[in-house]
């Protein structure tokens, strides 16, 4: 007796349990699309260690993802979560490092 009570009772919460596992990959979808890539334009690059430089003091923006500088285009891509930070304080960083960056055009 005490067993088809609790299947009938594990069937009928099933669907709830269902919609509690569709919420949390709403939720990780939405997460994933808080990710931005951007590519500014590099001012003031002259040597091989400006690239170290500028990829330094981007990587230390809470938020950045990824990292890529070109010396030869005197770009660098950032891929970085809006949530945790924004162009501001990426081109804030840039600056300070003696780098002004302005984002490139499409």
């Amino acid at each position: 007796m005490i067993k088809k009570l609790f299947l009938g009772v594990s069937l009928l919460l099933m669907p709830f349990a269902m919609q509690n596992v569709y919420a949390e990959t709403t939720e990780k979808v939405t997460v994933e699309k808080s990710v931005q890539t951007v590519i500014f334009d590099m001012q003031n690059m002259t040597c091989a260690m400006c690239k170290f430089t500028i990829k330094k003091s981007l990587e230390k923006v809470n938020g950045v993802q990824k990292v890529t500088v070109d010396s030869d285009k005197k770009t660098a891509t950032v891929t970085f979560d809006t949530k945790k930070s924004s162009l501001e304080k990426l081109i804030k960083a840039t600056t300070e490092a003696g780098y002004p960056a302005t984002i490139r055009k499409k």
